[in-house]
């Protein structure tokens, strides 16, 4: 649970790299299925296939990634499901009790869930799927957080009880993909649900507890979905099956859903998307949703000796007009983005706060930060400051053309303000493999895709965590954030971050951009998509999608 999601980034690119690499990048079906197939929706996918994807999700160190979400919502099911409303809503379980001293959560699960196969989904699942957690073997697989602090699980039938050796206060991301006892029991979990979802103990029969099965992965073309017809808790799924076709590129999906290839798709966002209002037969949906834009500072060794200074972070988010980028970028396409001013809770969320709006874009300003701190211009209209000239290279992925432009933007904004940013773009899996693990950067520009519950802001902040890439400590912050995570309850946890969030805005170790619109385009004569901006993604509602 404390890795960061980088969804909006990465996963086209290395999915076009994968895919690539086994020659194997088609755009057809799985099945052979068209648009036309009668019961039958045709999605298109921007991540999926190629030799390395895993399609296990409780692996959530190697296969935890949005789009594995979006073609197993339907599958595998959770305690709770989260709503568009950036909220969590029960989904096998009815209710719930919360106690304290110590935490234990008594679920109430569904009498009327159960498996494909006919077997309930029962406590037995709970436990196994906790067990499995915290399984030493798979300790380098499956993000310990959470399950680790649990000092038990025991239930009967439909009443399962999780007390806590201490606090963990994002306990709602735990049982969020439960897992099938009866069915993996003695199973690899790093091997059974690579290929399928599946019961090996039935010759790999498909198996779920949601409305749809995974029924064929093929890892050059797509996943098929098709409707199951044991029935699940909730209505019976409205269409047969659903085909997701991989089209790892936005173009491709965009001439796919113009010509009637595909059904459906849900790009990252892109200029070109918005000559799609004007289409006849095409319905959108967009949303300001869980995943942002920003700019990292690096604070380290590897990063301009600079920007270990606070106000030169001060200078440089000074220097670039955060506002006038949201508009030239997403104007056409969602005209509610605008500039992110917290780096703790994004718009739509509970507790969000205006703490960066004062940093506005004036080159005077800069100029006087500057002077004050005994900088002066050089000849090329660049400041240096004790010799040290104030330029960064900038990172972030190639072949992203909004991307592209953000960064024109910003080095020409910057310039004025006499501040130097030089093209450091690298391909997508140089810059989240090496570059930023390893905090060789000076700046870099990238998404990240958040949850509901704040423990992201842990992720991100907290002196010495592995995902701090900024290499950022300020040790009361550490302390905040820590207590957060232990903090059962909510005003008192949400106050906490609200803190660390203002003192954020004054130390700037990273520059909030925006958020980045998500935009779900679809034909009209299907009925019943809701776009859910969350990492939930969406699928989220898919037993009520229908096809004329």
């Amino acid at each position: 649970m404390h890795r960061r999601k980088l969804w909006l980034l990465a996963g086209a690119v290395l999915v076009a790299l994968a895919l690539a690499a086994t020659g194997s990048a088609r755009v057809s079906g799985p099945d052979g299925a068209s648009a036309k197939s009668a019961g039958t929706l045709v999605f298109g996918a921007e991540q999926g296939g190629g030799p390395d994807w895993c399609l296990n999700l409780i692996l959530d160190v190697d296969c935890n990634a949005f789009w594995n979400v979006v073609f197993q919502t339907p599958v595998i099911r959770g305690a709770f499901i989260f709503t568009p409303k950036f909220t969590y809503a029960p989904d096998l379980i009815t209710h719930y009790k919360f106690q304290t001293r110590p935490q234990r959560i008594t679920y109430y699960l569904r009498k009327n869930a159960k498996w494909s196969d006919g077997v309930p989904v029962t406590g037995k699942d709970w436990i196994f799927t906790w067990k499995t957690a915290v399984n030493a073997k798979y300790k380098d697989h499956i993000d310990p957080l959470g399950w680790q602090d649990i000092r038990s699980v025991k239930g009967s039938k439909y009443v399962v009880k999780v007390t806590f050796k201490r606090n963990f206060a994002p306990w709602r991301g735990l049982f969020n993909y439960v897992l099938p006892q009866h069915a993996l029991a003695g199973s690899d979990m790093l091997t059974v649900w690579n290929d399928c979802i599946c019961n090996p103990k039935k010759g790999n029969a498909p198996i779920a507890d949601g409305p749809f099965l995974l029924t064929k992965f093929d890892r050059g073309s797509g996943i098929t979905l098709q409707r199951n017809s044991r029935g699940w808790y909730g209505p019976k799924a409205k269409l047969d099956s659903i085909v997701f076709r991989f089209i790892t590129n936005t173009n491709s999906e965009i001439q796919a859903i113009r010509s009637g290839e595909v059904d459906a798709i849900y790009p990252q966002p892109q200029l070109a998307l918005a000559d799609l209002r004007n289409q006849a037969g095409l319905r959108i949906q967009t949303h300001v949703g869980l995943q942002y834009e920003h700019i990292e500072i690096e604070q380290g060794t590897h990063g301009n000796p600079l920007a270990k200074q606070a106000w030169l972070r001060q200078a440089l988010i000074t220097a670039v007009n955060r506002t006038a980028a949201a508009k030239a970028l997403y104007g056409t396409l969602n005209p509610s983005v605008g500039a992110l001013q917290s780096l703790v809770r994004l718009k739509g969320e509970k507790g969000y706060s205006l703490d960066f709006a004062k940093w506005n874009y004036n080159t005077n300003k800069v100029e006087s930060m500057m002077r004050a701190h005994n900088c002066s211009k050089g000849g090329d209209g660049i400041f240096r400051c004790n010799g040290t000239k104030v330029s960064f290279d900038f990172a972030s992925t190639t072949g992203n053309a909004l991307r592209t432009l953000a960064f024109t933007i910003f080095q020409d904004q910057a310039a004025k303000a006499g501040i130097e940013l030089k093209n450091g773009f690298v391909p997508a899996g140089t810059l989240f493999g090496s570059k930023l693990p390893a905090h060789d950067f000076d700046l870099a520009m990238f998404t990240q895709l958040v949850t509901v519950d704040p423990h992201y802001v842990a992720t991100n902040f907290a002196c010495g965590n592995a995902s701090n890439y900024t290499e950022y400590c300020n040790r009361q912050v550490t302390r905040w954030l820590l207590q957060s995570d232990r903090e059962l309850n909510d005003s008192k946890r949400l106050a906490l971050v609200k803190k660390v969030g203002k003192v954020l805005a004054k130390d700037v170790p990273m520059i909030p951009l925006f958020q980045r619109p998500t935009y779900f385009v679809y034909k009209t004569a299907l009925g019943g998509l809701v776009d859910n901006p969350t990492s939930q993604g969406p699928t989220w509602n898919v037993e009520k999608w229908t096809k004329k």
